[in-house]
């Protein structure tokens, strides 16, 4: 591949990571008290019970955003801090229920955003740019993993 082609993918995820953000923040909100930039760390928190540390880790952020972040979430009852059953000295956060329920009607509101945007789409269309993607995925994955000596982390 030339420098010319990659330089202009690279414009073009600028782009794409532009308008993405810029729609997050007109999207309704699931939750008063909940606004878009925690929806990584719910997403985060459905993988199962973990530590802070670890949900930072995995949507690549450091502790304090991410503390700050949870601490929100319990406040608003979304999440909750219950001793780490490993090491009762520690703490793990996980969903409420109220929380679940959240983040099945985020993962329901996103797809269904999805399939109207791409109306005029094949499923084959889709599929193969799924495909692509999860394949640029693994490559970012691994360009973060020899950047930051970080494992794969799934957002």
């Amino acid at each position: 591949m030339s420098t010319k082609v990659a330089g202009e993918l690279a414009t073009d995820l600028v782009h794409v990571v532009k308008k993405l953000s810029a729609l997050r923040n007109h999207l309704p909100r699931l939750h008063p008290a909940i606004d878009a930039s925690s929806y990584p760390v719910l997403i985060a928190l459905k993988q199962g019970d973990q530590r802070v540390s670890a949900v930072a880790a995995c949507v690549h952020s450091d502790i304090s955003t991410v503390s700050r972040q949870i601490s929100h979430l319990v406040a608003a009852g979304v999440a909750e801090k219950v001793a780490d059953p490993q090491d009762g000295r520690a703490q793990v956060v996980r969903l409420t229920d109220e929380g679940k329920q959240i983040i099945d009607e985020l993962a329901a509101r996103r797809a269904e955003w999805f399939r109207s945007m791409l109306t005029g789409w094949t499923t084959d269309e889709v599929r193969d740019f799924t495909a692509y993607l999860g394949r640029f995925d693994q490559a970012l994955t691994h360009e973060l993993e020899r950047n930051t000596h970080c494992g794969k982390q799934d957002a």
